[in-house]
């Protein structure tokens, strides 16, 4: 699909979401009782990759991205799982990355709900992520498998913006920062300088990521998010801003693993 027809397609569904509100109402989190909502969210930026096993240098590359998941939302709790599909196209090597993540994050609302306009969350996630490589230009080493998987911390700051500024608790617009700091990560990384022939009786895993070295890392890195949400009268909310995502085995090693992800987004939040 052209990254046109993405863009329009894209609009077309802002316009059905926008038409459907009508106006700008309250937030769904200042509601009473429980507010679930099914999320999809469109990314497009760049992507820097180290990985010393099979590619003795950096590389670059364009991303885009689609990911998809839930937004539950009850009293001062918030639970959200999100599934994502990132491919990269690299110019020299030249070839793909596919980036498949996972991440199922709980967050707490550290303060009273009340009409003021500031909110602080705080929580943990579990996540993961699946690194798949197909680089022509390397040969016999052109696909190699990563994955990890990691335990984060959480923290989210909220401003509130209303029309009446004496009672924010109706806000038109939220103001988000969105940082999150990996405690462990544990994976599975390459640890070949190249790959050998296939064997007729060897599985697709065995192919992809018999010959890969156990990796383990305190902090391994960090991401944040910066953004806009538009919180629409019938519930339903759109978002968009900049995420950075920033992940590293530590520059020590034979085998190093680095991979920093830049991206501009526009999300989508339909409630249910």
């Amino acid at each position: 699909m052209s990254y046109k027809k993405l863009l329009l397609k894209s609009l077309v569904v802002l316009g059905l979401l926008v038409a459907s509100g009508n106006a700008f109402a309250q937030n769904a989190g200042s509601d009473k009782g429980n507010s679930f909502f099914l999320n999809l969210r469109g990314d497009i930026g760049g992507t820097t990759c180290v990985e010393k096993s099979s590619v003795p240098y950096s590389f670059t590359g364009f991303t885009s991205g689609v990911q998809g998941g839930f937004t539950d939302e009850w009293k001062r709790c918030h639970i959200q799982l999100d599934l994502g599909w990132m491919p990269t196209l690299t110019v020299e090597p030249m070839g793909t990355v596919n980036r498949f993540n996972t991440k199922l994050e709980f967050m707490y609302s550290c303060l009273n709900p009340s009409i003021e306009r500031w909110h602080f969350w705080s929580g943990a996630s579990v996540g993961g992520f699946v690194d798949l490589k197909v680089l022509s230009d390397l040969q016999n080493a052109q696909t190699s498998l990563t994955f990890f998987g990691d335990v984060s911390l959480e923290e989210q700051l909220q401003v509130d913006f209303a029309y009446d500024k004496s009672d924010a608790s109706h806000p038109w617009l939220t103001a988000a920062l969105q940082i999150s700091l990996p405690l462990y990560a544990y994976g599975s990384h390459p640890g070949f300088a190249y790959v050998q022939p296939p064997l007729n009786d060897d599985d697709i895993m065995t192919l992809l990521a018999g010959k890969n070295e156990p990796v383990s890392k305190w902090f391994p890195g960090y991401s944040y998010d910066i953004g806009l949400i538009v919180n629409l009268r019938n519930g339903n909310r759109f978002a968009f801003g900049h995420r950075v995502d920033f992940f590293s085995t530590g520059k020590q090693g034979t085998y190093r693993y680095d991979n920093a992800c830049r991206t501009g987004y526009i999300k989508f939040m339909f409630k249910i």
